[in-house]
């Protein structure tokens, strides 16, 4: 079995340490060739994986987070197109935990720690336990975790730019920015509308709305210990979900943070307040438009200002390794919401 695996020599995360538990892991795998790349700068995993087929490799292993995850994927299946690339033609996708919300490798079930991660990916290899999973496109592009434009965008943006000042994208810096991001479209509400499709005919539209979210998975991503929930139906074997909320101010705005965060399910205190959160689940086409142009964002990463995008969800779009079981993300209550609030 030929293995590529691809690591970044930059990131914090991906120590010398790690690098002597997981190796040997990896090696202890029957008739393998294991050739190691390291990136060096921002898309050079894309680059590396650029028209792989499974003549040239059997698995790609990626070691990083959902930025990683989305430069391989983009690599490996290239444009979007009537020509793409089948599941069957590339290598299957593998995937090591060192970023900092990892929420691609937690969706497919594998717990957070990279060494456990490793020894069960291991074993999954040897037992060829791999699947078939949908993955979206925005534009010519594809994503495999989540996009949106406005409010998580210019997180990302803030985010990024505390990075190249050296400073590490914890789950408290997340949270502060959040909440000042949270502020300010308060006082300037984007508009964005958003009109979903589904294979079965349902369409959902929402007008004008202050804060959308699409998703590939459930949950949409994680603060620390904190699941951001938008779509609990969500999973890599459905369509796209979206999310909004109508209303930010006020009580009703608190309930939309208490849905954001899986909290409130059943929906009770919409019996009390204005507020309104609209989801759709199992989309294939989304379509995003908004009166001027916002950033967007997908799989974590800023893409620039965009006024208009398409979102399509493509099934068996590549093939992964991961546990048989696939752990659900437990519904939440407020007070387990607030918990880990103080957690992080």
């Amino acid at each position: 079995m030929r293995l590529l695996l691809i690591a970044n020599p930059n990131s914090t995360s991906q120590t010398n340490e790690l690098f002597r538990r997981i190796i040997p892991l990896v090696r202890s795998i029957d008739d393998s060739h294991l050739i190691t790349k390291f990136t060096h700068y921002a898309g050079h995993a894309e680059d590396m994986t650029r028209g792989l087929s499974r003549d040239d490799y059997d698995v790609v292993i990626a070691i990083g987070g959902d930025g990683t995850v989305n430069e391989v994927v983009n690599g490996l299946l290239g444009k979007v197109g009537d020509g793409r690339r089948k599941a069957s033609e590339v290598p299957a996708l593998a995937v090591i935990p060192t970023g900092s919300a990892n929420v691609f490798v937690r969706a497919l079930g594998y717990p957070l720690d990279p060494v456990h991660t490793t020894e069960l990916l291991v074993g999954h290899i040897k037992k060829n336990l791999r699947r078939r999973i949908r993955l979206g496109t925005w534009n010519d592009r594809w994503f495999a975790v989540n996009a949106g434009i406005g409010i998580d965008a210019d997180v990302l943006h803030s985010i990024d730019k505390l990075r190249e000042q050296g400073f590490s994208a914890t789950p408290l810096r997340y949270l502060r920015i959040s909440y000042q991001a949270w502020r300010r479209i308060l006082h300037a509400p984007p508009k964005i509308s958003a009109h979903a499709e589904s294979a079965d005919g349902q369409t959902q539209h929402i007008d004008q709305a202050p804060l959308v979210f699409a998703s590939n998975t459930n949950p949409w991503t994680f603060l620390g210990p904190l699941p951001v929930v938008t779509n609990p139906r969500n999973s890599f074997d459905k369509g796209l979900g979206t999310f909004g909320l109508t209303d930010l101010t006020g009580v009703g705005g608190f309930v939309g943070l208490l849905h954001l965060f899986g909290a409130d399910e059943k929906g009770r205190l919409n019996k009390f307040t204005d507020a309104r959160t609209l989801r759709f689940d199992d989309a294939t086409r989304i379509t995003l438009e908004c009166d001027e142009a916002l950033r967007f964002q997908a799989d974590g990463e800023a893409q620039g200002k965009l006024k208009t995008v398409e979102l399509n969800s493509i099934p068996d779009a590549i093939e992964v390794f991961s546990p048989e079981e696939i752990i659900p993300v437990q519904q939440r209550g407020i007070l387990a919401v607030v918990r880990d609030l103080f957690r992080i």
